[in-house]
């Protein structure tokens, strides 16, 4: 059970961190292809979260939570 939290927090966290990665570094060309401010509120929200996964991770693993 608790192998799974830091499953799920872990990768959770590493593929949103590389989805905001390639959406700042390729969000002009994105931005040709989709609206501007959806591209814009992807890369926001998945970096934010991806942190946020990030932090429980490791906060998880030194065994603070």
């Amino acid at each position: 059970m608790l192998g799974q939290y830091y499953v799920y927090t872990g990768t959770g966290g590493f593929l949103l961190l590389t989805l905001a990665l390639i959406t700042g570094l390729f969000g002009r060309s994105l931005r040709k292809k989709f609206p501007g401010a959806k591209v814009l509120a992807v890369h926001k929200v998945s970096a934010i979260l991806g942190l946020f996964l990030v932090l429980l991770h490791v906060l998880g693993v030194h065994g603070i939570l």
